[in-house]
This record gives C-alpha cells, structure tokens and sequence, in this order.
C-alpha cells in the first residue's frame, strides 16, 4: 500500500462510516502489491450500486485519481469495525474480500496475507477467515457437500427405525452426564462414576415414569368426563344464535367434504404412527443409553463440544419446561379448570418443540375453561393470563437464561423444525432444535461445510 499523503483528507460527507470502511479496505487490498487493476474496480463499483452509495463511488474515483486511501482514516474505521461490528457481518466482510480477489482469478500470497491480517485486526480469528476464503474458492466443494447432505437425508429418512432411537439415546446420555456431575459435586462421590451415574440415570427414569402416570391417570379422568363436556358444548351451540347458524353454514357449505379432502388424517396418522414406534422402541433406547452411559469413556474433542452446548440446552429447556408445567397446574387449579395434572403434563411435555409448541399446549386448556366456567370474564382472564405466563417464560425468561448456547438462527431452528418433522415425525420435532445445534458444531470443523455453519449460526455465535 502506498505510504500515506501527508495531510489527511478529510471525510467525505453523506457517507455511512461502514460504507467507508468498505471502500476503504477494498482499495488498500486492491493495491496492496500493484496498481489496482480495472476489473476489481468494476467489482468494487458494483459492490456500491444503488442510488443510496452514488457518494460512496464518487469516492472511489477520488481515492484511485489519490493512488490509495489514507492509512490513519483505515485504521480509525478498521478499530471501530472491531468494536461496532456483529461477529456475522465480520465474516461477511472477509468473505466480500475474498470475493473481491477472486474477481481476477486466484489469489496472491500478498493477498492472502492481507485478509488475515484485516481479519484479525477487526476480531477476527485467523483460522476462520482461512475458512471463509477456501469456501469462496471452493464452490465444487460446497456443491458436493449439498449433495451430501441430501444423501444424508435419505439415509435418516431410510433408517430412522434405529437412528431415532440412536440419536434419543445420545442426547439421554447426555442428560446422565450433566444429572452425574451435578450428583457428584453434591455429594462429592467422584470416584464412583458408576454410582452417579446409577443414580442419575434413576432419577431421569422416575420423572419420566412420573410424566406417564400422570398422563395415563389424566388420560381416564378425560375419557371418563368426555360425555359431560360433549353435552355442554352441543348445549352451548343451542344457546346461541350464532353458533347454530355458523354449525348450519358449515353443514350445508359441503365444508365436511372438503375438510376430508385435507391431508390432516394422514398427517396425524403419520405423527402418532412415529410417536407409538418411538415408545415401542423403548427397550433399544435403553439398550443404546446404557451402553453410551456406562462404556466407561469420556467425550473429548467434537463429541465435547456437543455434549457441552446440548446438555446444557436440555437443561435449560427442561428447567423452563418445568416451570411451566407448574404455571399452567397452579392456573387452572385457581380458575378450578378441570384436568389441571393433564394440562401441566402436556405444557411440560410440548415446550420442548421449538415455536409451536407452547401454542399448542396453550390452545386446549383455553377451549376447556371456555366450556366449563360460566363468566365469560373469568375464560377472558383465563386465557389472558395463560398467554402472558408462556410469553414470559418461554420469550423473556428462557432466552436470558439460554443466552449463547446455541447461538442457532430463529428461522433455523424453524426449519429444522419443519425438516426433522417431515423426517422422523414428532421425535423429529421434539429434538429439532439440538439437532440444528449439532448441524451447526459439526459442519464448523470442516472447510466445505463452513458456508452451512455460517447459514445456521445467530451474529454472536
């Protein structure tokens, strides 16, 4: 780069500093060992299109007519991009001037060096930005991982019958582990893995018996009540006027027809088909788990990482999940809602579906209070504080606690939703989101796979 002018121009006006920042960089790289040729100032040039960064060109002609940029204004830019930047829009900056170097061909030793050495001065780590300049210059690469991770999809969709019970058992372990260490530092029995992990592979086993006594015990109190609540409702369309005639449209619309015409039974079919093989795979997830928990190994490495980040998760989620289980007992036991155990028992279960879950375990209770009580003040209240309970625990409280756990995009873990869904069914939905998380670890070790981690990964992560 040139040796800087001797009085520092001063900064063009109507410019955003990150514009600047931009430019800036990009001409420092382009004559960082020659005069910048004319095809990456083309590619600067449409970097800046748009009416909004008409400035920001005009600059550009300004700084090459100079022959480079002023070194002490880049430094100041490249000292708040350090501070300002989210960790995402530095991985976009190494990767546009990768880009930028790879519009004339391959890139130079000079070259190189130069981006690692931007890389770093904005906080960046060397062998992240080495990653993120292959996968510009590696699009076969990126292509057969695609291909890849649909032939893996195949495979996982083909094999579920014993990956699903493989992959339940897993994370388990990984439940035993976090339930051993906290037993063990309790308790102080570190010499006796076996012991604590004895113990803690007991007490997952008591809440889950516990979670299908309860369910079980509710499930008959519902069938043996059904006939009353049956009647309250068809009462309660006969006493209004709007219902009858609302049931009466439906009837004559052909709306029942239609309604068959809708995949919703297979759907369901489908779910329910996934959750009774999950249970009926009980005796191999217990198989799986006891020779994960008890092989007498220990995680090291990439099984760490994951065991680490997930574990915590489950923990997170299953704290929160608890809590709500108790919110919604303690609500409806207030309201005198009938089926309290049951209500807490599916809140408890579904928070663990990332989204949707605790919408639809608010629905039901809802439609519930509406039939039994008898103000409509008190169902409005009902469901009023219902909805403020799960936003508070699962949008407010939940996301403090988890913090960067995960550092997994929202709308990832929305598509991991729908794609473990469509692949394994319900378990699939229940486990979407440490999946995602394991997506995201896994494909951070390798350079073909850095674009997908990068996709999947939150700014901060």
């Amino acid at each position: 780069m040139d040796a800087p002018s001797q009085t520092s121009p001063a900064l063009p006006e109507g410019v955003d500093w990150k514009d600047l920042f931009y430019l800036y960089s990009f001409v420092s790289l382009s004559v960082s060992d020659k005069h910048a040729e004319r095809r990456e100032l083309v590619w600067v040039k449409r970097f800046f299109s748009g009416a909004s960064k008409q400035r920001a060109r005009d600059h550009l002609t300004e700084i090459v007519a100079r022959g480079g940029c002023d070194r002490d204004v880049l430094q100041q830019l490249t000292a708040r991009a350090a501070s300002e930047l989210a960790m995402g829009e530095k991985r976009r900056f190494v990767y546009n001037l990768a880009q930028l170097c790879k519009s004339k061909g391959q890139i130079s030793s000079p070259e190189y060096e130069h981006i690692l050495d931007m890389a770093e001065r904005i906080g960046l780590a060397d062998t992240e930005a080495d990653a993120i300049i292959t996968s510009v210059y590696s699009v076969n690469d990126t292509f057969a991982a695609i291909v890849g991770l649909l032939a893996v999809g195949v495979i996982l969709y083909t094999m579920q019958v014993v990956i699903v019970p493989l992959v339940v058992a897993l994370f388990i372990t990984m439940i035993i582990n976090k339930v051993e260490s906290t037993i063990a530092g309790a308790l102080r029995l570190r010499r006796f893995r076996w012991l604590n992990k004895l113990a803690a592979l007991t007490v997952i086993m008591g809440v889950g018996f516990g979670l299908v006594t309860a369910a079980v015990s509710s499930g008959k109190d519902i069938a043996t009540r059904f006939p009353y609540y049956e009647k309250k409702i068809v009462d309660a369309i006969h006493a209004s006027p709007l219902a009858t005639s609302l049931v009466e449209k439906f009837q004559a619309g052909d709306a029942l027809e239609q309604i068959k015409e809708l995949p919703i039974a297979g759907t369901l079919s489908v779910f329910l088909k996934s959750l009774v093989n999950l249970i009926g795979n009980f005796m191999l997830i217990m198989v799986f788990t006891g020779f994960l928990a008890f092989s007498g190994g220990s995680f090291s490495g990439i099984l760490q990482e994951m065991n680490d980040k997930i574990s915590a998760y489950i923990s997170i989620k299953t704290l929160i999940s608890l809590l709500t289980g108790i919110a919604v007992f303690l609500l409806c036991w207030a309201f005198g809602v009938d089926f309290a155990l049951f209500w807490a028992t599916l809140g408890f279960l579904l928070n663990y579906i990332p989204s949707v879950g605790a919408i639809i375990s608010t629905i039901p209770p809802i439609l519930i209070a509406a039939v039994q009580l008898d103000s409509a003040a008190q169902v409005v209240a009902f469901a009023v504080i219902f909805v403020v309970l799960q936003i508070l625990l699962g949008q407010v409280l939940e996301p403090k606690l988890m913090g960067s756990k995960l550092a997994i995009k929202p709308v990832a873990i929305l598509l991991g939703l729908i794609l473990w869904g469509f692949l394994w069914g319900i378990p699939g939905m229940f486990l979407a989101a440490p999946l995602m998380a394991l997506l995201r670890i896994l494909s951070s070790y390798f350079n073909f796979s850095r674009s997908i981690e990068r996709l999947l990964a939150a700014d901060g992560g």
